[in-house]
């Protein structure tokens, strides 16, 4: 027997059937006049090429109002998206959606749950300053037919009673809506630098894709940059968690635009993951 051939073969056929998943998580800042030179007017377009640029199989959103959204759907090719306003569970208030490369992949189910007592409608949680949510989605790869789950959210920056309570609610979510344990991906802006409690309780119990990415991080530590583009930002409290999958590779995209000023206050953060 050709030993040799057979794990040439094995090997082969294994990586035939992995498959590869870009997912970006992306604060683009919310549309408010009083930005000016920043202003999503002046900016719409430097995120819709950088989106087009990286082209993500999946990529979630926070601070994104309803004309933004439409902006977003507009400027791409091909993706659609899932996810509600928080302020009436249509299309008031920000989205914390996610769009998704309809060529690549197929919705089988998706909601939105609001981070609070009540998560079933449109809700304050806890000490929160303002209403908050996470939307999910169970997808399918028309590729490998393989499904996983990914979940996008936006934490408050005010309450730190909500924000403990919003991780533990997220991960108690994920074991209700998940029970074939699908591979799950967690991707937001959780206000929060990673010694605090709510992501040491994500950490606990899913990959920080920072720290389990084969290799070595790229770009600045920090994401929030406030487009202040003199300064590297050190803050890091945009996060994609994971559990299920392989991290091949993690980056924070500080891009900037033809004026040499930054596409949103945040850089996006960009995976690489196998499955």
């Amino acid at each position: 027997m050709n030993y040799r051939f057979s794990i040439v073969f094995l090997m082969v056929f294994a990586l035939g059937f992995s498959q590869n998943l870009k997912v970006m998580s992306f604060n683009i800042r919310l549309n408010v006049d009083s930005d000016k030179e920043n202003s999503w007017t002046n900016r719409k377009q430097d995120v819709a090429d950088l989106l087009t640029y990286y082209h993500p199989d999946y990529f979630g959103v926070q601070e994104a109002l309803p004309d933004q959204m439409k902006d977003i759907k507009n400027g791409l090719k091909n993706y659609d998206y899932v996810g509600v306003g928080r302020d009436d569970g249509k299309e008031k208030g920000e989205f914390s959606a996610i769009f998704y490369d309809t060529d690549r992949l197929q919705v089988l189910k998706s909601d939105t749950f609001w981070l609070s007592e009540t998560p079933e409608k449109p809700s304050k949680g806890w000490d929160a300053a303002l209403n908050r949510i996470c939307t999910y989605a169970v997808f399918r790869d028309k590729k490998s037919k393989k499904e996983f789950m990914a979940l996008n959210l936006h934490f408050d920056h005010i309450g730190n009673v909500a924000r403990v309570k919003s991780s533990e609610l997220i991960l108690k979510k994920i074991k209700e809506i998940n029970p074939k344990n699908l591979p799950v991906t967690v991707s937001g802006d959780f206000n929060l630098t990673e010694d605090s409690e709510p992501i040491k309780i994500m950490s606990q119990n899913m990959k920080d894709s920072f720290y389990h990415s084969e290799t070595k991080h790229y770009g600045p530590k920090g994401t929030f940059t406030g487009f202040n583009v003199n300064e590297i930002p050190k803050d890091r409290i945009d996060y994609i968690f994971v559990k299920g999958f392989k991290i091949k590779s993690h980056r924070h995209i500080n891009d900037r635009r033809e004026n040499l000023l930054y596409p949103s206050d945040h850089f996006p953060v960009l995976v690489d993951l196998m499955f």
